[in-house]
């Protein structure tokens, strides 16, 4: 018999909550921590959609990498969608876990999954005196140009386009920061690792300015590039129910997408 507690656990001896960053309100979300599971789907996101995928497969537990309660909901009229869904998860029982960025710290978590699909060398972490990092830094095998570097990246991640910023100066690509989602505030802790280009979502026009101006390539990939959590943190539960030898249960990947852009 597994519960949700065991699965909990497993997710935050990985990825503790300690090193989440102030204010996520990531970890446990919904549900009772002590019901029994047999069925657990992974996702990026807990939209409607998602929740509906999850009723229909009769899932019991989704474990996620963006909380569903970024903010305190104000009122429960159902009239709000995110009300709605905050009812229909516990109409069905189903519990909800986040892993956010507890997850893109640690260990062989988040930002190393993106930085796996760069084929960098030396990489290592963003602030070294650090024992969980926010970020990762590598060095490509041959300095190249910003815009081969930015196709790369597209390429690496499967993307119909992105953004990107040429520094004030135009200089080569030789050593790349990585932090996935929205991480545009953090572009000074890149500068003191000494990287010439980074690589972040969702980033804000007068901050890229500001990045420009000190003479730092930015490519912004956006923020559906976490998606591989889905995939990755499904692997993982997989090897801990090896190990654990929790046979009954099913791990599933959601199929939603929950990009919410389109791109012409």
């Amino acid at each position: 018999m597994v519960k949700v507690q065991d699965i909990v656990n497993k997710v935050e001896e990985f990825a503790p909550l300690s090193i989440r960053e102030d204010g996520d309100p990531t970890g446990f979300q919904i549900g009772n921590i002590d019901m029994e599971i047999k069925k657990i789907m992974t996702t990026l996101d807990v939209r409607p959609k998602v929740v509906q995928e999850a009723i229909d497969q009769h899932v019991d537990m989704i474990m996620a990498h963006h909380p569903i309660m970024f903010h305190s909901a104000r009122n429960l009229d159902l009239e709000s969608p995110q009300n709605q869904m905050y009812s229909d998860l516990l109409e069905h029982h189903i519990a909800v876990h986040a892993a956010h960025t507890n997850c893109d710290k640690a260990h062989g978590g988040m930002n190393d999954w993106l930085m796996e699909k760069l084929d960098l060398k030396n990489v290592g972490y963003l602030n070294p005196d650090d024992d969980y990092s926010i970020g990762r830094v590598g060095e490509v095998e041959s300095p190249m140009d910003i815009l081969d570097f930015a196709k790369k990246v597209r390429d690496a991640y499967n993307l119909p386009n992105l953004r990107y910023v040429k520094a004030e100066n135009e200089h080569l690509v030789k050593k790349v920061a990585l932090i996935g989602g929205d991480a545009g505030k953090f572009y000074p802790e890149v500068l003191a690792s000494g990287a010439d280009t980074f690589i972040t979502g969702d980033i804000y026009y007068h901050t890229a300015h500001d990045m420009m101006a000190y003479n730092l390539n930015v490519i912004d990939p956006g923020h559906h590039i976490e998606a591989i959590f889905t995939e990755k943190m499904a692997h993982k539960l997989n090897d801990w129910k090896n190990d654990n030898h929790w046979d009954d249960l099913e791990i599933i990947q959601s199929k939603v997408n929950t990009e919410p852009y389109n791109f012409i």
